[in-house]
């Protein structure tokens, strides 16, 4: 298993887009996918709202889904758009 909290997963109910697969801590085993997400600045600060759907959820109580699930899985995604733009500044340098 990966080191990382979350691993890029491909699933046969969804084919066309590529899910997110915690891999970690008490959410372990539950598979996503963002939907529209949206930057938004307010007072001088960058936040993204977005939409998700749980693809699997591991059995997990769906009470249990709730501030702490979403916190998550926004720092999910701010690490991905990172990783993105960092790869993206690499390839344009070479």
């Amino acid at each position: 298993m990966s080191d990382k909290t979350y691993s890029y997963i491909e699933t046969a109910k969804h084919p066309d887009q590529t899910c997110i697969g915690i891999n970690k801590g008490k959410f372990s085993g539950v598979v996503y996918k963002y939907g529209k997400v949206t930057p938004i600045e307010k007072d001088g600060s960058l936040t993204m709202q977005f939409e998700y759907d749980i693809i699997e959820n591991n059995a997990i109580p769906r009470e249990q889904f709730g501030e702490e699930f979403f916190k998550l899985i926004g720092d999910i995604l701010m690490e991905i758009i990172d990783e993105k733009y960092r790869t993206d500044d690499t390839s344009k340098s070479n």
